[in-house]
């Protein structure tokens, strides 16, 4: 069964991966009730902010992996935000309800979209950047790049550069057209995508109870496997390679039974920072920070109290 199920969601990211019209947020569209957007260029940026309760300690930003969105934060942010921190959730371009990229468009960086969104609350330097999956990559970047508190790390994925000689046939019309109808439909396919959810979190009882109506609301507006297909050619590296210019401290949370990061991307990871804090997530799958929250927030929550001041 776990092979199969191993199988099933291999090929819905290699489907994926392969992923225009643009989806842009306005001052009236409000997926959640504390949605906000942030506009940088051609871009407007999804966001919501969960208020630190009591005393505020300090900022997080979070960023969400893969076909993910803000939801994917749902059961860490509260509990993070009961012990003093304020988190910013922000959907990554192509992700939730952010733009969606186009040729049309004049393409920025991830990084650069987030820290300008980080500057326009608070100082770079007051926050603590925290990534999950494909987040890790980008997180890990905006570390590598600014002064930051800390840079917590949960299953991260770093990214790297898709060959260019795929970009026509990846971004012509035809395949946008397929990668639309794939998410647009494929996605109503509700207990496809709970087996998918089972295969990143290793739990069964929590897929099968799994509300997908958060993952599928923004996979399935007009442009999301579009979005995909010219996301590819846009993304950048993981600067690995300039790990050690940060200067923070870096907590590293793995999981044992993670079929979605393979072991060397998690050597990867483990050898860009070997002075990190690491934690092991045991039977936990990819998508740990969403069922694992209670215990992955106290470990975290540990983290902070002993290294930022």
């Amino acid at each position: 069964m776990k092979k199969i199920v191993s199988l099933i969601c291999v090929f819905a990211m290699i489907f994926s991966t392969m992923g225009i019209a643009v989806y842009a947020g306005d001052g009236e569209f409000k997926p959640y009730e504390d949605s906000k957007f942030y506009t940088y260029g051609d871009y407007d940026i999804h966001y919501r902010v969960v208020p630190a309760k009591g005393e505020m300690k300090g900022r997080i930003m979070m960023l969400h992996g893969f076909l993910c969105s803000t939801y994917a934060w749902r059961n860490m942010a509260p509990i993070l935000a009961d012990a003093g921190y304020e988190c910013v959730l922000a959907d990554l371009p192509n992700f939730g309800f952010s733009t969606r990229e186009s040729d049309d468009m004049t393409i920025v960086d991830r990084e650069i979209l987030i820290t300008e969104l980080m500057k326009s609350i608070a100082p770079v330097d007051e926050w603590i950047i925290a990534g999950h999956s494909m987040g890790g990559g980008v997180a890990a970047n905006i570390a590598i790049e600014n002064d930051v508190d800390a840079l917590l790390l949960y299953c991260p994925a770093p990214q790297s550069e898709f060959p260019k000689e795929m970009e026509g046939l990846m971004t012509s019309d035809i395949m946008k057209g397929i990668m639309n109808a794939f998410f647009k439909y494929g996605t109503k396919i509700s207990f496809l995508v709970k087996l998918i959810i089972y295969a990143a979190t290793m739990d069964w009882d929590f897929a099968m109870n799994y509300d997908v109506s958060g993952v599928t609301d923004a996979v399935q507006y007009d442009g999301f496997g579009g979005g995909m297909c010219e996301m590819m050619f846009n993304v950048k590296a993981t600067d690995l390679a300039n790990a050690d210019k940060v200067k923070c401290p870096v907590f590293l949370c793995q999981a044992s039974e993670d079929i979605i990061i393979n072991e060397t991307m998690k050597t990867q990871m483990g050898e860009a920072f070997p002075d990190a804090e690491t934690y092991l997530v045991e039977g936990g799958g990819h998508q740990c920070i969403e069922n694992r929250a209670e215990e992955i927030c106290e470990v975290t929550l540990d983290f902070i109290a002993k290294n930022v001041k």
